[in-house]
């Protein structure tokens, strides 16, 4: 194991070391000009950024208006969210196709106002973003989760935490995207996958690390399921029975509770939540 670790490490850095791209900043862009690409996007330049060009694997944040169709409401807007930015991983993060080709336009520091037809968004509404400014890129960085998978499924989960631990604690976390959100896209292909106690220790691993405490309780309900798919219904019983009081999402943790007790035939006794 410990000439895999290393042979992983050493293929790691040479991918790290080969991702140097040369940026140009001429992008001939007139203010307050419509752009129509041959998907039928549409977006305006409002102001010209000069920073770092978004690349598959930038972790971009963002500020957003978002309108639908002809309507003078905003629907949705980041400026409720945390630091009032919306964040994601570029190529990586799950989005709708006009979303992604239109960050693939712009850089750190870009205003624009952008039109989404129905056949870019979600197949009914023409989107709107106005505006949407892109607040920050930072270098582009590569993802684990694949080896991480790899390693989990044709070795075990503890194998895999020593590589994501090495990394963690080496220069080469400045290189690949580490951060624990984006462990969820590792444990749904675990889940889906059926590696039910593979998933169930990196669940347990991942829940306590982090300090989001939304993020714990994702964590714990990818345990919950793999629990349930290793049939230790009394094991999930006691994992969720402390969250219908006291979690974030309690509704949903009671809806779990009474149906592990259904299948147990357990008495279903817990107070009315408020």
């Amino acid at each position: 194991m410990k000439n895999m670790l290393i042979l992983l490490l050493i293929v790691l850095i040479g991918l790290s070391c080969s991702n140097n791209k040369k940026d140009s900043h001429n992008r001939n862009i007139i203010l307050n000009d419509t752009i129509t690409t041959s998907s039928g996007l549409k977006y305006i330049f409002l102001k010209e950024g000069k920073g770092r060009k978004i690349e598959i694997g930038s972790k971009v944040k963002s500020y957003y208006d978002l309108y639908i169709n002809d309507s003078d409401t905003i629907a949705e807007t980041t400026s409720t969210e945390k630091d009032s930015i919306f964040e994601f991983i570029h190529g990586i993060s799950p989005l709708i196709k006009g979303f992604v080709e239109l960050n693939g336009y712009l850089r750190e520091g870009d205003k624009v106002i952008a039109i989404l037809p129905d056949s870019l968004s979600y197949g009914e509404e023409t989107l709107i973003y106005n505006p949407y400014i892109v607040k920050y890129v930072p270098e582009p960085k590569e993802m684990l989760n694949d080896t991480l998978y790899t390693i989990t499924s044709t070795e075990n989960a503890k194998n895999a935490i020593k590589l994501y631990e090495t990394i963690l604690n080496s220069d080469l976390k400045n290189r690949y995207h580490t951060d624990l959100d984006q462990m969820i896209i590792l444990m749904i292909e675990l889940r889906k996958d059926s590696l039910h106690s593979e998933s169930e220790y990196l669940a347990d691993y991942f829940s306590k690390k982090t300090d989001d405490v939304f993020l714990n309780e994702y964590f714990i309900s990818f345990k919950l399921s793999a629990l349930e798919g290793q049939g230790k219904y009394e094991e999930a019983i006691s994992l969720i029975e402390p969250l219908v009081e006291k979690g974030n999402y309690k509704q949903l943790w009671q809806k779990h509770l009474v149906r592990l007790k259904e299948k147990l035939n357990e008495p279903i006794e817990f107070k009315k939540l408020q």
